[in-house]
């Protein structure tokens, strides 16, 4: 092979423009998305490598059982920090808690995301500082560390040392600058404080309180400590420091598990965690059988662009028989003429991965916004060396098929240009690949179409209310008292305003879990639910009792002992039907005033659950009912806000907006497919295109006999759309199964389904019979027109 090989496949790509954008842009793409795929999976296997010695550090995890809906968090009581250090012997740990909070510098405010690390953070993970004294920073509560990109964003260079900024209204001095950690480590922070007695993050002063709080605890044990014994002892420092002090009623509420779990992860295995996968925090970690099936999508997609290339070529070098057959009369041996259509193989694919490597690059934000990932460090020069490497490796295999044609194929057919240069089982070989890819375009269109539909519908279920005109904002949760109430009262004045009332958390979210002992008599206790909100709660979202009354500002004021419980609520209780509850008594002195209907604080992942409503005035959420003059509501809210709270930021949303962000994944996902499916039929219509070509090309003959014989335009049309739709229905055998199986999983997590039916599997099989029939249409009407005296001079 040499450079003359090049520069004939090069002359040759810029004699067909067609051809040549057919076949390098289809490899691009492919090439583009499997670089893009595999470099994700890659990402997602390399988490927390950063980190030196991961495998022997430990982060502790909790779950408490006592809650409605229990799930595994990654963070645990601060004092397990001390209990893993008396362990043993080469035993070390640290922890840190995690803030949301604003900063203020001269007249902006920017979130800022800040971790309270004890004085050994840095050294437990090695971290240095590239500016400035990081270790001693952080033995002093009011020295401020950043990262290189927070100080960036905070005033616009990196040089930050000795800059200035205010947290909730205490000033901070910036003391040292650390190197960003890559974006797959979970060690991250966009600034961090040393321990002190910050405003937002005052010590209590009741004994044992800091066993009820949670930050990051991180544990480093030597090779030789048992992990297991290890969580057992951080799980029997909880259950006798907090969960043996807890009342009777509420051990009981954990259905005969601990009241809870503890557990530990090493960091390196910390992304594959199956327990804070399936958590509240899930979107932050990752499921190997999801990767694989990725990284399995990735090549299937290069897979059948290959063999899109591979037939493409086939067809083109049956239109080369004069050419091939004048070279080995011209003595060019079997070799050398190998080696031609490999050094054509290869301008072609190299061509398609530089193409590839700059689409990648284009649409990596997209990309990186569809999976959730900031995926920065994807470029780096191994990556792009890899990619070209696996072109290279395309065009070698996508050489081998049409290169032993051209070696088979007989000299005097060749000069005659008569000969078929395909075997039976060659033309079955493609025939099969091409059902391959109508199975792969089938199955992804019918579960985007599942996914889709399903989110569609989760998103615009009734969630018990109408959303439309109703703003969520959250108050600063420290704040002075009684500040809460003055700005609510300040935004029930005004103009649009129709109604302002506080609650414990906005509908649609699952964050904020207030339990309650009910205490009826002569009934065990029942652990319930409750939600705190204020007597305008029912007003101002327009809900309507289902028996009695619900809350009413006139009526119910502060101190009122009335409670609203949901029917599911009424039947736990013990009452024969909801509305028997109506005015009876529970714990003494609470009565039940109505019942509710069922709003919807979950997504529909869960059935509604029994819930109780009480009264409280001071609570972390408000609910703003407004009129036709939304905007201008919300310009009113922003002025208040920033008049009472000027030290906090301001997060305001529609409240449709809040039951919409419980599906953002599944959105995702939704998008993800519906791109996949994109690619996978563009290149079975292609590949079915060129089989078409073909198709026409070789039964050629057998066409115009048919025709000498007297079948019509319609017979010659028939023949060939059964061809293809023989090979359209055996895609369809084979990928309708999958595709049921696939949605039945993905939808079995609902309580709820839409009601489609199976609308998806036809309407993938009508999308991909129409893609076919497009593909073919224009090579079975060269087949209708073709003339009998030209096809047999040939």
């Amino acid at each position: 092979m040499t450079l003359r090989d090049f520069r004939i496949g090069w002359r040759l790509l810029l004699k067909e423009p067609g051809y040549s954008m057919a076949v390098v842009g289809g490899l691009a793409v492919a090439l583009a998305v499997c670089f893009l795929l595999l470099g994700f999976v890659r990402y997602c296997f390399t988490y927390n490598e950063a980190i030196a010695d991961s495998e022997q550090i430990f982060l502790v995890k909790e779950r408490r059982n006592f809650l409605p809906r229990p799930d595994w968090v990654a963070a645990a009581p601060p004092p397990l920090r001390d209990v893993a250090t008396a362990s043993g012997p080469g035993v070390t740990a640290t922890s840190a808690k995690s803030f949301e909070l604003a900063a203020r510098i001269d007249n902006r405010m920017l979130p800022l995301t800040v971790q309270v690390a004890d004085a050994n953070f840095l050294d437990f993970f090695g971290i240095n500082a590239i500016a400035g004294d990081a270790r001693a920073a952080l033995a002093r509560p009011d020295a401020l560390v950043l990262s290189w990109e927070m100080a960036v964003t905070l005033f616009g260079q990196a040089d930050a040392i000795g800059k200035r900024l205010q947290i909730d209204g205490a000033t901070y001095e910036v003391h040292a600058i650390l190197a960003d950690m890559p974006a797959n480590t979970s060690v991250s922070f966009d600034a961090m404080l040393g321990v002190g007695a910050h405003s937002w993050d005052k010590p209590s002063a009741r004994p044992g309180a800091e066993w009820s709080r949670r930050a990051s605890v991180y544990v480093k044990a030597p090779p030789q400590v048992n992990a297991a014994g290890l969580a057992d002892l951080l799980q029997q420092a909880v259950t006798r420091e907090r969960d043996a002090k807890l009342p009777a009623a509420w051990r009981k509420t954990a259905n005969g598990r601990p009241v809870t779990d503890i557990g530990i992860t090493r960091l390196s295995d910390i992304y594959f965690d199956d327990d804070l996968l399936a958590g509240r925090s899930g979107a932050r970690y990752g499921s190997r059988t999801a990767l694989a099936g990725l990284a399995a999508l990735a090549v299937l997609i290069l897979t059948l662009a290959g063999a899109n290339y591979v037939n493409l070529a086939s067809v083109r070098m049956l239109g080369r028989q004069r050419e091939i057959g004048m070279r080995k009369v011209l003595g060019v041996s079997g070799a050398r003429l190998a080696w031609q259509f490999v050094a054509e193989a290869l301008v072609v694919s190299m061509l398609a991965a530089l193409a590839g490597l700059l689409l990648a690059w284009l649409a990596l934000p997209l990309f990186s916004t569809l999976v959730n990932r900031t995926l920065s460090g994807m470029f780096s020069p191994l990556s792009c060396a890899a990619m070209l490497l696996l072109g290279a490796a395309v065009g070698l295999l996508a050489a081998l098929y049409p290169a032993w044609l051209a070696l088979r194929q007989p000299v005097a057919s060749s000069l005659q240009g008569r000969g078929n240069g395909e075997t039976a089982h060659g033309l079955a070989v493609r025939r099969t690949l091409s059902v391959l890819q109508f199975a792969a375009a089938i199955g992804l269109i019918a579960m985007t179409l599942a996914v889709s539909w399903q989110t569609r519908h989760a998103s615009g279920v009734d969630p018990g209310f109408d959303h439309a005109p109703l703003l969520v904002l959250n108050l600063p949760e420290k704040r002075a008292a009684g500040s809460g109430q003055a700005f609510r009262a300040e935004v029930s004045r005004l103009p649009g305003v129709d109604g302002v009332t506080a609650m414990s958390e906005a509908i649609g979210r699952d964050g904020n879990k207030i339990m309650a002992m009910l205490n009826r008599p002569g009934r065990e206790p029942l652990s319930l639910e409750v939600k705190m909100v204020g007597p305008e709660f029912f007003d101002v979202y327009r809900v309507k009792p289902l028996a009695g009354r619900l809350f009413d500002s006139k009526t119910d004021g502060a101190g009122s002992m009335s409670v609203v419980l949901n029917a599911r609520a009424a039947i736990a209780l013990g009452f024969a039907t909801p509305q028997s509850a109506v005015g009876q008594m529970y714990d003494l002195e609470r009565r039940i005033v109505g019942i509710a209907p069922d709003l919807r604080y979950q997504t529909l992942r869960q059935a509604p659950a029994p819930m109780a409503y009480r009264l409280d005035l001071e609570q972390d959420v408000l609910t703003v009912r407004a009129n036709d003059a939304i905007p201008a509501v919300r310009a009113g809210i922003e002025a208040l806000w920033a008049r009472h709270f000027p030290n906090d930021l301001l997060e305001i949303a529609a409240a449709g907006a809040v039951f919409a962000e419980n599906y953002s994944e599944d959105a995702r996902l939704a998008k993800i497919l519906a791109s996949a499916s994109l690619v996978a039929t563009a290149l079975a219509s292609f590949g079915i295109y060129v089989l078409a070509a073909y198709s026409v090309k070789r039964r050629s003959r057998e066409i115009v006999l048919r025709k000498l014989h007297g079948a019509a335009a319609g017979d010659i049309g028939r023949l060939m759309a059964r061809e293809f739709g023989v090979l359209v229905g055996a895609g369809a055998v084979a990928g309708l199964p999958l595709a049921w199986l696939a949605t039945e999983r993905y939808l079995a997590i609902f309580s709820e389904r839409a009601p489609m039916g199976a609308w998806p599997l036809l309407c993938a099989l009508a999308c991909v019979g129409a893609v076919a029939l497009a593909a073919t249409a224009r090579h079975t009407l060269v087949a209708v027109r073709m003339s009998p005296a030209l096809a047999l001079r040939e």
